[in-house]
């Protein structure tokens, strides 16, 4: 199981700016997510440490861009 630390590191060196599933796009969707459903930003960042780990298939730079968001505040 890979930790927060161990996620942010690995994608801070394969960081994508834009395109589909670019930090801006996952900073979007974020967002989205974050109004829609009134959880506060470090409960989606819980979720979504936990889907990195669990789904294979999850864009791990979520977890980036939601740490990215908090740091913003």
């Amino acid at each position: 199981m890979k930790t927060l630390e161990q996620i942010l590191e690995q994608e801070k060196k394969t960081r994508t700016e834009s395109g589909e599933f670019g930090i801006e796009a996952c900073k979007h969707s974020i967002k989205f997510e974050h109004y829609i459903s009134n959880k506060s930003l470090y409960l989606l960042l819980e979720e979504y440490v936990t889907k990195a780990n669990e789904d294979k298939f999850f864009n791990n730079a979520m977890v980036l861009a939601c740490w990215e968001l908090i740091n913003e505040r």
